[in-house]
């Protein structure tokens, strides 16, 4: 499964806002392989997708309302996506547009959710529309010409469990928010379905947090408490990190340290082509940089055939890496129109070319996303009374 283009409107602080994660144009060299579907090279989309800016910007939200909604369509619940709603508004709006890909065929799907916002009782209701790809060897077949086709479709609007539970479609994706966002301060173990790989979980788990703390000298599955591992550091007694416990409750370890846990979990799904669609925000606040460099390089090399990751950072430097400068969206949040708006722009359309690398757009502060410091430069400037 893989996401095309999302647009949302009156949800959280997106008011008609839209992101495209497919690119027209073949690029002669990438370091990134098949950013293309597997059985349809001509239908391109973005394997990696680094959404970067200042606090407070919007990263953490978009990660969430496409996770909300991928969420939704799974479990078939509006209790798992009204939250994001921006219920100020009489009416909020959701558009996604998904490729499904499976043995037969793949599908261009796309959901339009409409929600009344009535606090006493939210009715939600679903258009769903698709079209099959040509899977020939001489398809031409790209996101640019099928989406022509979805928009010529009619978009009827029915009660969203009708919909959804005939869509016959399935989404998998493995998602990480922070530890302060709710249910995500607990630990959880990732499940493996075969040891037997050359990099077991507990391998995997050992690497990352080794690597976050070269303190830590052993990892090992506990022969005494159910679903926990023991990290032994060479300057405490060993420690037992019990599923369940929460993450701030761990003892010793560094802030940074902690959330190894969740980066070996991704890493893992990744590695194992577990999920699909990864989203992974804020898991290296307190992190090296180059640590967090190179784990995301690991990542995005271990990308299977139509899969997807996306991801949140303040560090400058993952804009070094050679990346595409379509892989880089660059965010802020402005007031207008009486109320705070988050807007995106991509790498791409300002730059392309190989010899220049993003992080210049940054430095230059193209897209104007560079914080405001004048109140804080004032506060030395003012003279004490």
């Amino acid at each position: 499964m893989v996401v095309m283009n999302v647009k949302f409107n009156n949800v959280l602080s997106f008011y008609n806002f839209e992101v495209n994660f497919s690119y027209a144009s073949k690029l002669k060299t990438s370091l990134i392989d098949g950013e293309y579907l597997k059985n349809v090279p001509s239908f391109r989309y973005k394997k990696l997708n680094v959404f970067v800016g200042s606090n407070a910007t919007g990263k953490t939200s978009l990660i969430k309302c496409i996770w909300k909604t991928l969420l939704f369509l799974t479990k078939k619940d509006k209790v798992f996506i009204v939250d994001i709603f921006n219920l100020k508004y009489d009416e909020s709006f959701i558009e996604i547009d998904l490729v499904e890909d499976n043995t037969q065929e793949h599908v261009l799907h796309r959901f339009k959710i409409i929600s009344n916002n009535k606090v006493e009782d939210i009715d939600i209701k679903i258009s769903h529309t698709y079209v099959s790809l040509s899977t020939k060897q001489s398809s031409r077949d790209s996101y640019e010409t099928k989406v022509r086709e979805l928009n010529k479709l009619e978009d009827n609007y029915i009660d969203y469990l009708e919909c959804l539970n005939n869509s016959g479609m399935s989404i998998g994706w493995n998602m990480i928010l922070p530890a302060t966002e709710e249910g995500f301060d607990k630990i959880r173990y990732a499940k493996p379905q075969n040891e037997e790989e050359r990099f077991t979980y507990e391998n995997i788990l050992e690497r990352v947090f080794k690597t976050l703390d070269p303190s830590i000298v052993n990892v090992s599955k506990s022969k005494d408490a159910n679903n926990a591992y023991v990290f032994e550091h060479e300057n405490t007694e060993k420690i037992i990190i019990q599923e369940g416990m929460t993450i701030s409750a761990i003892p010793y370890l560094s802030s940074g340290t902690k959330y190894g846990i969740n980066i070996a979990n991704m890493m893992f799904g990744i590695k194992y082509h577990q999920n699909g669609i990864y989203l992974m925000d804020e898991q290296f606040s307190y992190v090296n940089s180059e640590i967090e460099a190179a784990m995301l390089s690991t990542m995005v090399s271990m990308l299977g055939d139509n899969e997807q990751i996306f991801f949140t950072t303040h560090n400058s430097s993952i804009l070094s890496l050679g990346f595409p400068f379509h892989s880089f969206y660059f965010m802020k949040k402005s007031f207008k129109n009486d109320r705070n708006e988050i807007s995106i722009s991509c790498g791409s359309d300002v730059e392309n070319r190989n010899n220049v690398s993003p992080k210049t757009i940054l430095d230059n502060d193209i897209f104007a996303i560079a914080p405001d410091l004048n109140g804080i430069f004032e506060l030395g400037e003012a003279k004490n009374d």
